[in-house]
């Protein structure tokens, strides 16, 4: 499998809006991204809750609500990305099997 061709799927959303709209998501993790973008991406969002986190499990400070609605979305975002490539390799994993 050459990840080269391997890009985020749509449809992987986070964010719902409420029953009033469905429930859709707000956002949503865009189509034909390329696997390595999308990973650096994950990376540089899970990197953002890195020092929060530390300085909070040290006793350094507090997590308060904004930051913890802040590290939600984070890991809303995060999860959405994981979701996208775990399908588009999924599904060229399978588009494979079925050429040999």
């Amino acid at each position: 499998m050459s990840l080269s061709r391997v890009t985020t799927k749509e449809g992987h959303g986070f964010c719902p809006t409420g029953e009033m709209l469905g429930s859709r998501p707000l956002f949503a993790v865009l189509p034909g991204v390329p696997i390595l973008n999308a990973f650096n991406i994950l990376s540089e969002l899970l990197s953002n809750l890195d020092e929060p986190l530390y300085a909070t499990v040290m006793g350094e400070r507090v997590m308060g609500a904004k930051d913890a609605w802040l590290a939600k979305y984070t890991l809303d975002a995060a999860r959405a990305i994981v979701m996208s490539l775990t399908e588009s390799l999924e599904t060229s994993h399978e588009g494979e099997a079925g050429a040999v």
